[in-house]
């Protein structure tokens, strides 16, 4: 027997971990992030019960919603809010800093996944997912610190029908210890603490979250040309996922002031 064949494409692990608990979801996502040279790590996941999670640089005043809501943690990665219900699904992915897939710039590596991302969502029957570019969403509200009220023209935005052209899927990145963590949530549905934004239910496609976490399978292979291997957390990413995990929704890490530098 020969070796693998010079043009097999690389091996990505897939994990799906649905229906997890904030803290854990969290703890998870930084317990990968610190597995330095492990295989590049695409993660496909749901929160149960309902979250709310803050931007890593938020202010937990600045976002009303969190005032009232009964599982609120904090993620490593940056942006605003974000309401993690049964219509939405969470994606990560984790990955040595200096790996050809994320190398460039950083806006290049947010291109490369939203290519990934809109293909999925075009698959399941949204159409014309795009970035916004120069045109206005209808989702962008001030005072709510909820990232799908605050778009970027590189956000992921497709038309509503009767609204107009909305946000649907949020993105952040984390780069430390030569690794990089790259945080996604997509709409499938509509949620009460984001109104007006895009989501897959009223485009009229698919909201089931199998049919998603498919398409995007086929997507991120398509676009980084690698094969995805059906995979379980290793043990110590387990262990570390618990450890980790109790930071994130602990009240002096949730209430932290990051203007103040306060905090991991």
């Amino acid at each position: 027997m020969t070796g693998a064949a010079a043009d097999d494409p690389e091996e990505w692990r897939l994990l799906e971990t649905p229906d997890v608990p904030a803290a854990f979801a969290m703890g998870l996502d930084e317990a990968i992030l610190r597995s330095v040279g492990a295989a590049p790590t695409l993660r496909l996941y749901s929160w149960a019960p309902e979250a709310l999670s803050l931007g890593y640089f938020q202010a937990f005043e600045d976002v009303p919603a969190a005032a009232d809501h009964p599982s609120v943690v904090r993620r490593l990665t940056g942006g605003g809010a974000i309401q993690h219900h049964a219509g939405e699904l969470t994606f990560s992915v984790a990955l040595d800093a200096a790996h050809p897939a994320y190398g460039g710039s950083v806006p290049d590596s947010y291109a490369r996944t939203h290519r990934a991302v809109a293909r999925a969502l075009e698959a399941v029957g949204v159409p014309s997912v795009a970035p916004r570019d120069d045109r206005t969403c209808v989702s962008d509200l001030e005072g709510t610190g909820m990232c799908f009220h605050d778009s970027t023209p590189m956000d992921l935005c497709w038309e509503m029908p009767g609204a107009g052209l909305a946000k649907g899927v949020g993105t952040a990145q984390r780069r430390t210890g030569g690794r990089i963590l790259h945080h996604g949530s997509i709409k499938l549905d509509a949620a009460g603490l984001e109104p007006a934004i895009a989501h897959a239910a009223g485009a009229g496609a698919s909201t089931d979250h199998a049919a998603m976490s498919r398409a995007l399978v086929a997507a991120f292979e398509d676009e980084f040309a690698v094969r995805l291997v059906p995979s379980e957390p290793a043990p110590e990413e387990l262990r570390a996922a618990e450890e980790l995990g109790a930071r994130y929704g602990a009240p002096e890490f949730v209430h932290r002031d990051p203007r103040r530098g306060r905090g991991r």
